[in-house]
């Protein structure tokens, strides 16, 4: 065969646009050497991979006449995988191996008429599968910077009457154009891989920093991911129902991977304290400690008063001491009542308030300067210093105009007052601004066009199909399947996560009974909540990664 005809060339330029659409790189290499086979007349092929560890293996082994055909790891019985270093200690090395060391291209009329290669593969195959290798070409596969990366072998090339020829020049060089296509797409897909790995490695480490961030939320980037898997992948074989069309490409799989992964990387900006806040008063510290302090202060006070009335007889031993006790009493109570409003399991009712601003009111005497070991920003926000250093008669639980600081509101009895929870609302707003955070950080990356919805996805785990969530407020309607996927998989983590320090670990019946009202008050999709139930994913997802101690009796049915 001499130049390139008209019939070939059609076939390069179907075979170009066919590379250039597919995304799947051993289809595209197979087509080639495929392509080079039936240009060089050949009746069989090998090909060989150098990764980048420097190991050849070979990929793909084809022969017309005898309907051989193997693929990827089955080849190891034919060839097994070498280092090419080793190589250059062998005496005789074969073709394929001389070439991948050597850089070297091979044509040879009959590989048995030279003792200058290793043909020992080639003799076990011809008696394996009664056939005769006789003709080859053997091409390196150079790539751009000028490294080996692949080796083509072709054997036994035929006339037009059938009869087994050598590879002549001409072929020679149209085979080895052809597979210099094959360099193309192995280093692209190199290329495709290390951007791949870069960026996984990316998102990984950002979302392993902002678990580490808070020793309480250490593993909710990590499962989020695997949760959303599970429930994806159940509700991609409904065959019947409202999901019964939901199908997955490869990149909305990818994308949700990525985005499910990343959907927390705002928090990189929350405070630690906010996001780990265990109880109502907690900051930097548990502040129910300068409370306690202030009730020990009174305590000593009434022991001080007890004892003065005591010297000056002012009414009989038994009298004070019964009056004393009381005082002691009360004061332990209204304690025992402010730790409980501190620890935010149990909401806070009307008749809490009242009792709460009825303790705010009793009055303790203070003696010490109040802005000493204050920094200059806390001490602009006090209003009238004097009042602060002289001493003076103050509340015992107190909302001060130091507490209030950068926008939050560490007021003591304005925290205790939180009527669910441990967070007030400004905290809360800046935990929602999180997911605003999130969004313009991921827009600020530059996706390409197949993970375009990794923003949508990461940035709609907090809305609500009622329109009630936020950033914006979006209906079920203007959510895709895997945005509302990330809702529940981001809630049941958390639900089912037993390292929060503001909430004891849950049993799976209570995380369950939690989601159905979360479903039934228009939270989540009932579509895939169902799906998330009748498949039971929960039970899945629970028996890998939460305590045994959690996983209780659960009928799904009675959950539905």
């Amino acid at each position: 065969m001499a130049a390139i005809n008209s019939a070939t060339l059609t076939e390069l330029l179907e075979l170009n646009n066919f590379i250039l659409g597919e995304k799947d790189y051993k289809v595209a290499v197979k087509k080639i050497i495929e392509l080079a086979q039936s240009v060089s007349n050949a009746d069989g092929y090998l090909l060989y991979i150098i990764n980048d560890d420097d190991f050849l293996s070979l990929e793909y082994s084809h022969i017309n006449s005898i309907g051989f055909d193997k693929n990827g790891s089955d080849n190891m019985t034919l060839y097994p995988t070498v280092y090419i270093p080793d190589l250059r200690n062998k005496e005789l090395k074969s073709l394929a191996e001389t070439s991948a060391l050597n850089h070297e291209l091979i044509n040879t009329s009959n590989i048995y008429a030279s003792t200058d290669f290793d043909t020992s593969i080639s003799q076990w195959f011809d008696q394996e599968y009664n056939y005769r290798v006789v003709s080859c070409l053997t091409l390196p596969i150079i790539n751009r910077k000028k490294n080996i990366i692949s080796i083509a072998q072709f054997f036994n090339a035929h006339d037009s009457n059938g009869k087994t020829i050598s590879f002549t020049p001409d072929v020679q060089r149209t085979t080895q154009s052809i597979c210099s296509l094959i360099g193309l797409v192995l280093e692209n897909r190199k290329f495709h891989d290390a951007y791949n790995q870069l960026l996984e490695s990316f998102i990984e480490v950002l979302a392993r920093a902002i678990d580490a961030k808070s020793p309480y939320t250490g593993a909710h980037c990590q499962r989020v991911p695997v949760i959303a898997r599970m429930l994806t992948t159940a509700a991609v074989q409904e065959d019947t129902g409202p999901l019964k069309d939901f199908e997955m490409s490869r990149d909305d799989w990818y994308a949700l991977n990525i985005a499910s992964w990343l959907h927390d990387c705002g928090k990189v900006t929350t405070p630690e304290y906010i996001v780990d806040k265990a109880t109502k008063l907690e900051t930097i510290y548990n502040r129910i400690h300068e409370i306690r302090d202030r009730f020990e202060i009174l305590r000593r006070d009434a022991h001080i008063e007890y004892l003065k009335k005591r010297l000056a007889n002012v009414d009989t031993q038994p009298n004070l001491q019964t009056e004393f006790v009381n005082k002691v009493r009360d004061l332990e109570d209204d304690f025992d009542f402010i730790a409980r409003c501190n620890i935010g399991d149990i909401p806070i009712t009307d008749a809490d308030i009242i009792r709460l601003e009825k303790i705010a009111k009793i009055k303790f005497t203070r003696y010490f300067d109040r802005t000493k070991g204050l920094s200059w920003a806390e001490r602009d926000n006090i209003k009238n210093l004097e009042l602060y250093r002289k001493p003076g008669i103050e509340n015992l639980l107190q909302d001060r105009d130091d507490q209030l600081f950068k926008g939050y509101n560490h007021g003591e009895l304005y925290n205790l007052e939180i009527r669910s929870g441990t967070i007030n609302k400004e905290e809360r707003s800046k935990i929602n601004e999180h997911i605003v955070v999130t969004i313009d950080m991921l827009k600020a990356i530059h996706f390409p066009k197949e993970l375009a919805n990794v923003v949508e996805y990461a940035g709609a785990h907090h809305e609500r199909i009622d329109g009630k969530g936020y950033p914006y407020g979006l209906t079920g309607d203007q959510m895709s399947i895997p945005a509302k996927i990330m809702a529940i998989a981001d809630i049941f983590e958390a639900l089912t996560a037993n390292d929060r320090p503001y909430k004891e670990p849950k049993k799976l019946s209570e995380v369950l009974t939690i989601m159905k009202n979360m479903k039934d008050t228009g939270h989540i999709d009932p579509d895939l909540y169902r799906v998330f139930i009748t498949n039971e994913v929960y039970k899945e997802y629970a028996e890998q990664y939460i305590s045994p101690e959690q996983i209780d009796d659960v009928r799904p049915e009675d959950y539905l």
